[in-house]
Parts: structure tokens; sequence; C-alpha cells
């Protein structure tokens, strides 16, 4: 069996021998080929851990304080608009936005689920109806004009809880500088179990989604887009 010898053992392994002694050096090539082997590595570790966590990270939940108005965000099919009327029996606001626009013809997302919220005892008069957003970044916007023009100072704002880090991102960016108190309130979705996200084709939707979302606003790509 031939030994491998000369050069080709230098390069291989980062030993000479040289003046009856032997030297170890490592060549760019080695120590950039080790370098990349160390963060393979330790990606490899960290993968495991990424991913477990993230279904936790989409969701931002605080506890509720007392406020002006409830805001509720529309795009579920009525988990939202429970956990507001939830709240609003609670006594944490006297008033509630529901924000949505039009799906089709003259019906809009926030008229259904101002239609739900009297349906779950919330009085219609204690309803303010935002029929334009279609999306997250218009429902800061348009939210934050009717909280100015109605002179409240505070909100619980209410979205599922897989939407919510982007709702804080989103809201937090947009009423910089209002003076606007927003506390964040989840609803939990039915679908999304944060532990286990992949448990269910909606709920990987909505996980892949909401990254996709993420990152193309933090890169300021669409400040208005869902």
């Amino acid at each position: 069996m031939s030994t491998v010898t000369g050069p080709v053992w230098i390069m291989m392994t980062g030993i000479c021998h040289r003046g009856g002694k032997y030297h170890y050096f490592m060549n760019t090539n080695t120590r950039r080929n080790r370098i990349l082997i160390l963060i393979a590595a330790v990606l490899g570790l960290l993968l495991p851990a990424v991913t477990l966590a993230a279904g936790h990270l989409l969701v931002y939940d605080e506890e509720p304080q007392p406020a002006d108005v409830i805001v509720i965000l529309a795009g579920d099919r009525g988990t939202r608009t429970e956990r507001g009327a939830e709240l609003f029996h609670a006594g944490y606001a006297p008033r509630i936005i529901v924000s949505g626009g039009q799906i089709y013809h003259t019906t809009t997302q926030a008229g259904l689920m101002c239609a739900h919220a009297v349906e779950l005892g919330v009085p219609a008069e204690a309803i303010i109806k935002e029929e334009r957003a279609d999306s997250t970044g218009e429902n800061a916007v348009f939210v934050r004009e009717l909280m100015e023009r109605h002179g409240f100072d505070s909100a619980l704002v209410v979205s599922s809880n897989y939407h919510m880090r982007r709702v804080k991102f989103i809201f937090d960016r947009e009423f910089r500088d209002s003076g606007i108190t927003l506390t964040y309130c989840a609803a939990a979705d039915p679908h999304f179990d944060p532990a286990r996200w992949w448990a269910n084709n909606k709920s990987i939707m909505y996980t892949f989604t909401e990254y996709v979302k993420l990152i193309g606003y933090a890169l300021g790509l669409d400040k208005r887009s869902s």
C-alpha cells in the first residue's frame, strides 16, 4: 500500500517534517475549511432550537390594562372579535374599534365584526367601524386617524396570536411619537399552537407567511403590505 508523502501530506494534515522535527502549520484553504465546518456545526446545533422556537417567537401577548378603546383587527373567523368582546365585558375599555376593509361589494370585514360583537352582547353604539384597511399596515394608519379624531389616548390591540409580533412591529412604528399607549392582547387561534406550529397545514402557512412579511417590513419593502 502506498504512503502519502511530500506536498500532498502537508496539504492534507498541515504537518511537515523539517530539521528532524515535525512542524504544524495551517494554510489559508485549510483554515477557511475548518472555519466553515465550525460554522456548519454551530448552525446544525442551533437549527432544532430555532425551529422549535419559531412559533413562540411570533406570539406577543401582554396583560390587558385599562384603556380608552379596544382595537380589533380583521383577518380571521371570529376569535379576534370574541377576545375583544371578552375584554370589553371585563371592563377594560368602554369603546371598540373594528378595523377591516371591503371583502365583497358593499360588505366589509368591519361590518361583519360589528354584527358579531353585537351578538356577543357589545352595544352597537359602543362600536366604531374602520372600513378602509386592506392590510395590517393600513389597519395601523387608519386606526391612528380614528383614535386621534376621537381623542383616545390608549388602546388594547387585539389580533391572532401568530399575527401579534408583526402587529406590534407595525403599530409601534406607526404610533411612534403619537403619545398614544398601546397594549397588545393576543387571541388564541384554533389552528395555531406555538409549540407545534408544524402540526397542520394552516399553522405552517401562518408561520412561513408571517416570517416572510416580517422580513419584508423590516427591510421597508412595503409599509402597508398585508
